[in-house]
């Protein structure tokens, strides 16, 4: 039988992500699924005559069996699944996933090495106080591919910075041992993909999207088992992520955050991997 599936986008993502929602819907029609793109700017949700709904171009439409949300709002994925539509990636790792300080703090104390990291509220925050040495980098909790985020090398930088920072959530961490690379590794449902070094020997940020260079990178056993530690802790949650790691100065991993709503032009790029195709048949088997 015929399995039925929605991909939700915004407007401006769908733009550049034209190719990607192709190959979504092309690799769909051979695995037999009917899935339909829909715009975020389509829907409305909430509550109406004391009940949850969900109107696409105020129409209601036939529940789908499932729903991939390539949109970072976990308020709708939670209202899709409290309307008994399986989602992908879950409510639950959108929430996490797309908040610096969540995805720390739900992974810490959990023998999982990562920065010295400081939830802050922009206007409730004193510089002075400051746990850790400079240089820090300074995130908007919910900045993606790189944007939002800096670096300060002393109070007064720092202070400066939060001046002109637009976001009040944000995160501040000690400077990394080794700035400029990282480790992207895909991963889907509990199954590790691929990796990918991503460098750059001009920024302290190594992301592909801001210029950045990348290649294949092949996992050590230790690497992979915490990349599966990590996996763990989100028991079934995980469809399509893209978990990021740091390197320590002996090489070992340091965690430093999952993208919820992962690009992969590094893996088409330097790869042969058909990522979508992965991630559907994942999608089909979990709804057996």
């Amino acid at each position: 039988m015929k399995k039925t599936g929605w991909l939700i986008y915004n407007k401006e993502s769908s733009k550049i992500n034209e190719g990607f929602i192709t190959w979504f819907i092309e690799e769909a029609t051979k695995l037999n699924i009917d899935l339909r793109l829909l715009l975020k700017e389509d829907l409305s949700y909430g509550v109406l005559n004391h009940r949850l709904f969900i109107l696409h171009k105020g129409v209601t439409l036939e529940k789908p069996n499932f729903v991939i949300s390539r949109n970072n709002d976990p308020l709708l994925s939670k209202q899709l699944e409290d309307l008994q539509i399986k989602v992908y990636n879950s409510a639950f790792t959108s929430d996490i996933c797309n908040h610096k300080g969540k995805t720390h703090q739900f992974l810490a104390n959990k023998d999982i090495p990562m920065l010295d990291t400081l939830f802050i509220n922009r206007d409730e925050f004193e510089p002075n106080y400051l746990p850790f040495p400079y240089p820090v980098v300074v995130k908007d909790v919910t900045g993606r591919g790189g944007n939002e985020v800096f670096t300060a090398s002393s109070v007064e930088e720092l202070r400066t910075l939060l001046w002109k920072v637009q976001a009040k959530e944000l995160i501040i961490q000690r400077m990394g041992d080794v700035p400029g690379r990282d480790v992207r590794v895909f991963v889907v449902g509990k199954t590790i993909i691929a990796a990918i070094l991503r460098y750059s020997d001009n920024d302290f940020r190594a992301n592909f999207s801001l210029g950045g260079k990348a290649r294949l990178y092949e996992l050590s056993s230790e690497q992979q088992a915490l990349v599966h530690k990590i996996i763990d802790q989100f028991d079934d949650e995980f469809g399509f992520v893209g978990i990021d790691f740091l390197f320590a100065k002996d090489g070992s991993f340091i965690f430093n955050e999952i993208e919820d709503v992962a690009g992969s032009r590094t893996l088409y790029a330097h790869s042969n991997v058909n990522i979508v195709k992965l991630y559907l048949e994942y999608i089909l088997k979990s709804l057996e």
